[in-house]
């Protein structure tokens, strides 16, 4: 049972999120109530939730756990200053920070070797010969029809370009999922090949993640780049590095960026006057690695939530059984209440649990054994709200009110605190503990 009703929890909890609404979660309790609620469906909505939403539940908890999203104390920098990290080319203007060795405190040449050797390309790029990296590299006009048909025109450009005398690195980012334009990728090659006179070159076509709409291009060319367009797709020719930001295997974030981090310690190490500026570098790479395991994970849950919307539009007993419930969760104060007052007859047999009015509000009261103030209950929509009341036609003075209030302070998994001259209360957080965590309080006034 205690197996059954922790997987409820969370496929309640997951479920709300895949509408965009704010996070709750019940007790098994509920699970027999908005079954009972969809009793015309009861069978499809109790596997719509055993079967469907508890696998959600399962692979959304993983890649949460595994991109460690919304960890609040995983600071990052990034997405803090502002939001300019959304803008297309503003992963192109990290990489090219940490890539181009002259950069101020971060930039260094190791850099380089560190992501040529994550390419797998040493043989094909020399990191100790010059070399240059350039952020938007003009290859010249392009054109192209929009989606009205009419012809457009401007200026192409190389994300990023590393290159020597003889080779070079061609790095297209689609990070942000910039769609791919006319004859892209062998376009540029054509520029290296043609414009530079460079024979020898790689093309990094970098992604987000390992996803399966988002692929180099690898046909519909024109003819005049068909020499271009062959090499790309010679898988022989190793011209074509498919790259991601953000994998299980191998990636950006897991191994080109832990190493540049390893190499600035072992030259902190080594040269105690530059500690501070690889102190520097460090902190700005290590930020942008949180960045995009942040930015990976909410990638792969949208691949997740695409899945269950699949799944949910795939027959009208699984749309009616999420309707259904998201019919009952927006409505679900009047069972919750009642699950309540069933687990509350049952824990406290000798109180009463009854409707009364004090200053004119509708409450559960009991009258404190030896003081002159009532505990309460709220008996209307927030089931939530648990507290200490005036007598009717009273109010606490200052000094009993702070009294009662640092009673209430002490209340597990309250949310918020209020004070005023007739009441002292708390919220009691919604959580999957919710109903045991009101009572718990209750309890907890009835002993002081």
């Amino acid at each position: 049972m205690e197996k059954d009703t922790e997987s409820s929890f969370k496929t309640i909890q997951t479920l709300m999120d895949a509408h965009n609404k704010k996070v709750f979660a019940e007790t098994a309790d509920i699970l027999n109530l908005f079954i009972e609620y969809a009793k015309r469906n009861e069978h499809s909505f109790k596997e719509f939730i055993d079967e469907i939403c508890l696998n959600y539940s399962k692979e959304k908890q993983s890649i949460y756990k595994e991109h460690d999203i919304d960890n609040t104390l995983r600071f990052n920098f990034f997405e803090s200053i502002s939001d300019k990290w959304y803008r297309e080319n503003f992963h192109s203007d990290v990489l090219y920070t940490i890539l181009n060795p002259n950069t101020p405190e971060i930039g260094r040449k190791y850099f380089l070797q560190e992501f040529v050797a994550f390419l797998g390309i040493e043989d094909k790029f020399d990191c100790h010969r010059g070399f240059e990296v350039i952020k938007e590299a003009l290859t010249g006009i392009i054109s192209w029809k929009d989606d009205d048909g009419n012809f457009r025109e401007r200026e192409g450009f190389i994300d990023l370009l590393i290159k020597n005398e003889t080779q070079a690195i061609i790095i297209e980012n689609k990070i942000n999922y910039a769609p791919d334009m006319e004859n892209q990728l062998v376009r540029y090659m054509k520029y290296v090949d043609e414009v530079l006179g460079i024979k020898s070159y790689t093309v990094v076509y970098l992604t987000l993640t390992d996803d399966n709409n988002k692929k180099p291009p690898l046909d519909s060319y024109d003819k005049d780049f068909a020499k271009y367009s062959k090499k790309l797709k010679d898988k022989n020719s190793g011209i074509l590095k498919e790259v991601y930001a953000v994998d299980d295997t191998k990636s950006v974030a897991k191994d080109f960026l832990p190493a540049c981090c390893k190499r600035l310690q072992e030259e902190a190490k080594a040269n105690k006057d530059k500690t501070n500026a690889c102190n520097i570098a460090s902190v700005y790479i290590d930020q942008y690695r949180i960045l995009l395991e942040h930015e990976g994970g909410r990638a792969y849950m949208r691949s997740t939530d695409k899945e269950l919307a699949k799944k949910i539009y795939s027959s009208e007993e699984n749309w009616n059984a999420a309707n259904d419930f998201v019919e009952f969760w927006n409505n679900r104060w009047g069972a919750v209440k009642e699950a309540m007052e069933d687990k509350f007859k049952e824990r406290f047999p000798d109180k009463d649990l009854r409707v009364q009015t004090l200053q004119g509000c509708k409450l559960y009261l009991w009258q404190h054994a030896t003081n002159d103030y009532f505990i309460y209950w709220d008996a209307n929509v927030d089931v939530r709200e648990i507290g200490l009341g005036s007598l009717e036609g009273k109010e606490f003075d200052e000094k009993e009110q702070e009294k009662l209030f640092s009673k209430v302070c002490k209340l597990h998994n309250r949310e918020s605190e209020f004070k005023s001259e007739g009441f002292v209360f708390c919220y009691i957080k919604d959580s999957p503990t919710l109903i045991d965590d009101v009572l718990n309080g209750l309890e907890e006034l009835f002993k002081s």
